[in-house]
């Protein structure tokens, strides 16, 4: 299995040509690509992994601190090369960081994407309904990482700002 032959681990700056490439690869454009290289290299505090298969990245997550809930991060951008989409390597991806985010005492992820792919990690709508927040609709949803984490949480969440640069 092809999973079983994949290195999961916390990207370095020496991934960071193959992190661009592969999150060109996989959106077909730049922004989400730029978007994942300044969250790593800047200001704001992450978490970030890259899946590799022998010497290749072959996917990356990003998961980076916001303002709101405390102790809360943003989920993505998330992206697998369009040649290993197949393989679950975005799953284990998700999988791996979000648990890396609860042993570090994070308490709750924010994402925007689509809710059956993410429902499927615990994330509710149901969570994110009570946050204001820029991305505020159907596809931005919430997982508590700590349990009751956001059960008293009503308020504004704000993404760092090089999210604000994607169009």
């Amino acid at each position: 299995m092809i999973i079983n032959k994949t290195v999961f681990r916390p990207s370095s700056p020496e991934d960071a040509i193959a992190v661009r490439a592969v999150h060109r690869r996989a959106f077909g454009r730049d922004a989400e690509a730029e978007l994942a290289i300044a969250l790593i290299e800047g200001e704001t505090e992450t978490i970030d992994m890259v899946a590799k298969l022998d010497s290749m990245v072959v996917g990356h997550v990003v998961l980076s601190a916001l303002d709101g809930p405390e102790r809360s991060l943003a989920l993505g951008p998330l992206a697998v090369d369009p040649d290993w989409r197949d393989f679950k390597i975005g799953t284990e991806l998700v999988r791996r960081a979000l648990e890396m985010a609860r042993r570090q005492g994070w308490k709750s992820a924010f994402v925007l994407g689509d809710p059956v792919y993410y429902g499927r990690f615990g994330f509710k709508r149901a969570l994110a309904e009570p946050v204001t927040c820029a991305y505020q609709g159907p596809y931005l949803q919430a997982l508590e990482l700590s349990p009751g984490a956001l059960a008293d949480y009503a308020g504004p969440v704000t993404y760092p700002a090089p999210f604000h640069a994607v169009d």
